[in-house]
């Protein structure tokens, strides 16, 4: 563990924690393997360990780890106690990459490019093994024409979009959003279907145009399945992460082993479309993240992206005091407000933070088509109302605040 991260972690907590960032390692090395051991033989706080974990969407790992490493040393009823987690999602993620399979297939039937990402996909390609990270719903990307027939398509299938939009305010809201999520009726199983991956977090959008030509085929259980390049999946998760204001120790084990499993990415690229995208601080974050915490050795390139800006340790530090607070709730939440100074500190100049500002203050959400729908011609409006919306739940809140004070 490195200066950042290891002060951050309160003293009395420091084995288990060490042990449970050995455990979240993408890959298992022998040094890994004997470091493990040793600290199993000293007192641990399972307890603590598990709940830890679990917060972290890392138990899955550790499970894995911990029976790889020494499961004649671990007690008994915590061993059981992951198993059965661990059981539970592999069942869970062989039904979900079935149906991931099948939604794959009817829309290329149908002469639509789809391209999975994140999900059962993801943990395939950083971990072997699609039972060891959890995950919601699929996130699927397409190109933004063939959005709304991908939508009918789904609806057929048995799939119901969270809000109901003819060809004409499809394409508008395509124009305003980057997804649309569309819920099975039977299986309440989300899929999110995207025509652009990086939402608010980049000057152009990541879509299909720009990544056609990269992608690459992935074979799980047998199915080949298109993939984002290296470079352009660690970009993407560098924002996700960001996005997400890096919230548990998984995002990061993810994209830590990405760069494991991928050591030698096209460093030009990578490079170069950070910069068209201008979301260098984003993905040196990171970067940064995945070397601190997991001793991840970075090519010198990738390290100019992490050592040339001094913002990157102090973002590190607030991922790190919203893991380990003891009022973690309270604290995470404040962070992952999306009108947080995080999410202005990590992009990289002024003319991106005032573009989110706005983006933020009159971005229309799927609450506002919603509650407002409108013809496509007139969506403009929602620019207006999302103000007014913020402004109403700002006075709620305040109201609820000062009742609670008298």
């Amino acid at each position: 563990m490195n200066k950042r991260f290891y002060p951050c972690i309160p003293p009395k907590r420091r084995r288990e924690i060490k042990l449970l960032v050995l455990c979240a390692r993408g890959r298992l090395d022998d040094e890994s393997i004997v470091q493990i051991r040793s600290l199993v033989d000293e007192t641990v706080d399972w307890d603590y360990l598990i709940k830890t974990a679990c917060a972290h969407n890392v138990h899955f790992l550790l499970y894995r780890s911990l029976k790889k490493a020494c499961a004649e040393s671990v007690p008994n009823e915590a061993l059981k106690t992951l198993e059965r987690e661990y059981d539970i999602n592999s069942r869970r993620s062989l039904l979900v990459f079935g149906k991931l399979v099948s939604i794959l297939k009817l829309l290329q039937d149908n002469h639509i490019l789809a391209v999975p990402f994140k999900g059962p996909v993801l943990a395939e390609m950083v971990y072997g093994d699609i039972a060891l990270r959890r995950f919601g719903d699929l996130d699927i990307l397409v190109n933004k024409h063939h959005a709304f027939k991908a939508i009918r398509i789904l609806e057929d299938y048995g799939f119901r979009p969270e809000i109901n939009l003819n060809k004409k305010q499809i394409f508008a809201y395509a124009g305003k959003k980057s997804s649309i999520e569309l819920t099975g009726n039977m299986s309440g199983l989300a899929v999110d279907m995207h025509w652009e991956m990086s939402g608010s977090y980049t000057f152009y959008p990541m879509d299909l145009s720009r990544m056609e030509t990269h992608l690459i085929k992935v074979n799980i259980a047998g199915k080949t399945i298109n993939q984002p390049c290296a470079e352009d999946l660690l970009i993407y998760l560098c924002l996700n992460g960001a996005r997400d204001c890096w919230q548990d120790m998984e995002s990061v084990s993810a994209l830590a082993g990405l760069i494991q499993s991928h050591p030698e990415p096209d460093g030009m690229r990578l490079m170069q479309l950070s910069s068209t995208l201008r979301c260098q601080r984003s993905v040196g974050l990171g970067l940064f993240l995945a070397c601190d915490i997991f001793h991840v050795s970075l090519p010198k390139y990738m390290m100019t992206l992490v050592e040339k800006d001094p913002v990157i340790p102090e973002l590190a530090e607030t991922v790190y005091n919203s893991f380990f607070n003891e009022n973690n709730g309270t604290d995470a939440a404040k962070v992952n407000s999306k009108f947080s100074a995080f999410h202005f500190r990590v992009r990289d100049r002024w003319s991106e933070k005032i573009r989110y500002g706005k983006y933020l203050l009159l971005g229309a959400t799927a609450r506002e088509w919603e509650n407002f729908p409108v013809p496509a011609k007139l969506c403009f409006v929602h620019s207006i109302l999302r103000p007014a919306r913020l402004f109403l739940n700002f006075l709620a809140r305040r109201f609820r605040v000062h009742g609670l004070k008298n």
